[in-house]
């Protein structure tokens, strides 16, 4: 087997939410796809916590039945204390999120991917990817090489990337006996770390402590899990049922927002954490990695299948990478500004980050009348972007307003030229309606005109 060379359409190195998913997308669209993961199939890993903005994702990727089959806890809400007292924080909609084994979430969609024709080759390390003209070598610790046009490096944290927030480290173990907390997750500031706790399936307690990176710096092993357990005793929220429970082996990762600042080029693409990671504070990790993959499959079809693509989508992808990592950090810097305002410590102070002024929306102004004229809003404009419209990444015209982080190019699958193109003549809003109405039925007519509204894009029309 040493020395063979084999051939595929694209490899995937890593075996997480970024990687599987990437392989699934891929070989739906008609790819031959390998899938290179070096740890054993059912690894713990942490980023257990999925929430409901989740289920829209899976279902894009066909997995969201076998993972709501799958016996995974599903808890509403949350308890929060991140001032003086806790409260109960629910999440809105009518379905909740996940609670899971990420071992057990991370083998359905291998076995998803699998499914539907991927190679995976698990467990087995691969080495550095070399470029070779139009393909790809990827040396495999076995002997073998596999020979593609395009490889998704997919597999977490590596490599110099630039941080977008002090380094921070999650120290966290897995408890066993733990009675009182319930099936709710439990966040916590604490005067210089914060805390996360969750039940997971298996009956046992993942409490993870989020500390300054400095403060785990040269310590041996016995020092940080005497550091770990004096920072849960002092929890509200855990401390006082972790006291008599059983504490597994303490593990420590690097929690640090980070960015890679090219996640791209003509054959090797950065999926996942691999490109950016983010804060654990919104419980996002997951989600933000399967959108990921479902964009980086798409920059790959597209420069698989359209030739002369390339400019185009490094483009699209570098500027989602960037947009994501942002977004991501701002909403941390949110979170951390609320601890900073009642906490001195300089944990919080270094974390709270620049103020960011609120976007311009109207979400209390009522919408028009029926008589009266709208139009476009005279902030806003046309630009011509790269979007991605379904499997493929295309130039498409977009809007840009005060209200919107990036230029939107589809609102609710519609293109946004389209959709807009009836406020050139000041219509009426029953007009409006009327015309959207034939086009996309009434309910959709009115949530497009509420949203819009609402956002600022479109406005009243001065007095003829």
């Amino acid at each position: 087997m040493s020395g063979q060379t084999c051939s595929t359409d694209v490899v995937v190195l890593g075996g997480g939410p970024a990687g599987a998913a990437c392989a699934l997308r891929l070989a739906r669209l008609g790819h031959r796809v390998t899938l290179v993961e070096r740890a054993p199939r059912g690894r713990p890993h942490v980023g257990e916590s999925l929430p409901p903005t989740v289920l829209p994702l899976l279902a894009e990727l066909g997995l969201r039945e076998r993972i709501e089959a799958a016996g995974f806890l599903r808890p509403r809400g949350a308890l929060v204390q991140w001032d003086d007292a806790p409260h109960e924080l629910n999440h809105d909609g009518p379905e909740p999120g996940f609670q899971v084994d990420r071992g057990h979430f991370d083998a359905l969609l291998l076995e998803a991917a699998e499914a539907f024709g991927v190679n995976v080759l698990q467990p087995l390390g691969a080495r550095a990817p070399r470029v070779d003209g139009d393909e790809v070598q990827v040396p495999l610790d076995d002997g073998r090489v596999l020979q593609a046009s395009y490889v998704i490096d997919a597999r977490g944290r590596r490599g110099a990337m630039n941080a977008r927030a002090p380094a921070t480290a999650a120290l966290y173990a897995y408890w066993r006996g733990v009675i009182g907390l319930g099936a709710r997750t439990r966040v916590e500031a604490g005067d210089d770390a914060w805390y996360w706790g969750a039940p997971l399936p298996d009956g046992t307690f993942n409490a993870t402590v989020f500390v300054d990176a400095r403060r785990c710096a040269g310590l041996d092993p016995w020092q940080r899990r005497a550091l770990y357990r004096e920072l849960i005793a002092r929890s509200d929220l855990l401390g006082p049922s972790l006291d008599s429970a059983v504490c597994g082996p303490l593990q420590v990762c690097d929690a640090t927002p980070r960015v890679d600042a090219e996640p791209i080029s003509e054959r090797l693409i950065k999926a996942g954490e691999a490109a950016f990671s983010i804060d654990p504070l919104s419980s996002q990790g997951v989600q933000a990695a399967l959108r990921s993959a479902l964009q980086a499959a798409a920059c790959v079809h597209t420069m698989a299948r359209r030739e002369g693509s390339q400019a185009l989508v490094q483009r699209f992808y570098g500027e989602q990478v960037e947009r994501a990592a942002s977004r991501h950090a701002r909403l941390a810097a949110g979170f951390h500004a609320a601890a900073a305002r009642h906490r001195e410590h300089g944990f919080w102070q270094a974390r709270r980050g620049a103020a960011q002024a609120p976007a311009t929306r109207r979400a209390s102004q009522p919408l028009p009348a029926l008589h009266e004229r709208v139009r476009l809003d005279p902030a806003a404009g046309f630009e011509c972007v790269p979007a991605l419209d379904g499997a493929f990444i295309i130039e498409a015209t977009a809007v840009m307003h005060p209200a919107l982080e990036a230029p939107v190019s589809f609102i609710d699958g519609i293109p946004v030229a389209n959709l807009l193109a009836p406020l050139d003549t000041t219509p009426t809003v029953r007009e409006l309606l009327q015309l959207w109405r034939n086009d996309y039925g009434d309910t959709r007519a009115v949530s497009l005109l509420a949203s819009l509204w609402r956002q600022g894009i479109v406005a009243a029309a001065p007095a003829r």
